[in-house]
């Protein structure tokens, strides 16, 4: 994402689906570690509203991360399947809210996502 981020032009549209999908990829590493299986979900706020499930199950009482995995899956449909261009702005927000995910999900999951 750092390197796309860079550039400008048509890798903007990468920039963008690559910091949705890697939140994806990222809970989905979580349910894995803790039960076994990963979503198979239609509609990816069902992952979210399972992560909440699998913070409480876990006692990880700081959900915040979640929330900014979220705000991803609220703009996947646009930034994937949509003709406008999803702004400068917009994809600096979105690289921000994915490596905030990022750190709060290494925070609290840290053995299962390095292996420890």
């Amino acid at each position: 994402m750092k390197l796309l981020n860079n550039d400008s032009g048509d890798l903007r549209y990468g920039v963008g689906l690559l910091a949705v999908h890697s939140a994806i990829s990222l809970s989905d590493a979580i349910s894995v570690g803790l039960t076994g299986d990963r979503g198979k979900y239609q509609d990816h706020t069902q992952a979210a509203r399972e992560l909440k499930r699998l913070c409480a199950s876990n006692k990880v009482s700081d959900v915040q991360g979640i929330r900014h995995f979220e705000w991803l899956l609220g703009r996947k449909n646009a930034i994937a399947y949509e003709d406008r261009r999803f702004g400068d702005d917009s994809m600096r927000l979105a690289v921000e809210k994915a490596e905030r995910f990022n750190v709060w999900a290494y925070n609290h999951f840290k053995e299962i996502l390095r292996g420890e």
